[in-house]
């Protein structure tokens, strides 16, 4: 039975305003136990905005509001939920920490998620402290999920590049000779300062200790003034559709679309479509060559709706499949 301890926030950093990355310094004498890159830990804070279902909404997603007391006061109280660790295992070794990526969701009433919330408002004044569970846990490693595959293409979405954080810098400090796979991460974020971990991801690729490729794309470019034409354009599952000869989803949902309705809807987002575009340097016709079919797993985590179209890609050109959940 798993234990819950008190830890302790450090180097906490607000990439943006909805984006924070943090550390956390497990309690005092009792290291955090031993891991494999890709697994998550559950954490908790007792002083989150609590909610309640109140159904289901027409996009067949729950709808909540604020649990209030009788004074119309939103109750306060524990939320506990599972976080992807992304630092490496050889990192928590030396230095002791986990680290991880939290995003900052607005729910229902224009509301902050109610543990995200209470996590980037750890301080001085609501103090430091996050509990958690003794327990790292989950099967969404390379071990569990890459199997006999030479080519292995990582899929992160948002806060999804967690797991992938942790198996690249894993691999970057065991760098072994005897690995002959091929590894690609493309990560998708709203803007440049919201791509965590690009610069070390940068410097691991030029390293070459291990075959690694870095793919960065933003969904929302009209926002940058300028952009390093090291980092591509359009939604991760839109990128991985260009890679292996697609059209994106919004081009085919027109193309299938029945209904005067359905067609109104399909131009909508057709016309709200930022279109895949490479990194400059990188090229289709090589990233295709660097992922057969017969011989690649992809492994994707983050949105929900972006790993279900990834899915369907998979399907479509037969290449083995793997979320995390």
């Amino acid at each position: 039975m798993a234990h819950r301890r008190t830890g302790t926030v450090v180097d906490k950093e607000l990439l943006s305003e909805t984006l924070m990355r943090f550390r956390l310094m497990p309690e005092e004498g009792v290291p955090f136990p031993s891991y494999q890159a890709g697994q998550h830990i559950v954490l908790r804070r007792d002083d989150c905005k609590l909610t309640r279902k109140t159904g289901v909404g027409q996009n067949g997603k729950p709808q909540y509001e604020p649990d209030l007391d009788p004074w119309g006061r939103q109750q306060l109280g524990s939320v506990t939920h599972a976080y992807s660790v992304a630092s490496a295992p050889a990192e928590t070794q030396e230095h002791g920490w986990l680290e991880f990526l939290v995003a900052l969701e607005q729910g229902s009433h224009g509301l902050s998620g109610r543990l995200g919330e209470a996590l980037f408002k750890v301080g001085p004044e609501s103090g430091c402290e996050v509990k958690y569970a003794d327990r790292i846990a989950g099967s969404f490693t390379l071990s569990d999920r890459v199997g006999d595959a030479e080519s292995v293409l990582l899929v992160g979405t948002g806060t999804g590049v967690a797991p992938f954080a942790a198996m690249v810098k894993q691999l970057h400090t065991e760098g072994r000779a005897d690995d002959t796979c091929r590894y690609t991460l493309v990560h998708t974020h709203r803007s440049v300062k919201e791509l965590a971990f690009q610069c070390l991801f940068s410097e691991i690729e030029a390293a070459g200790r291990f075959d690694f490729l870095y793919l960065p794309t933003i969904s929302r470019p009209a926002q940058e003034a300028e952009v390093d034409p090291h980092i591509g354009q359009g939604r991760a599952n839109n990128v991985v559709r260009l890679l292996f000869g697609l059209p994106t989803a919004e081009e085919e949902k027109l193309t299938r679309a029945k209904s005067d309705v359905s067609v109104v809807a399909a131009n909508l987002a057709l016309a709200r479509l930022v279109h895949p575009v490479l990194p400059r340097h990188l090229n289709v016709d090589a990233l295709r060559e660097r992922h057969p079919s017969a011989k690649t797993v992809l492994l994707t985590c983050g949105n929900p709706a972006s790993m279900a179209d990834l899915r369907a890609t998979a399907e479509r050109r037969e290449i083995r499949f793997e979320m995390e959940a």
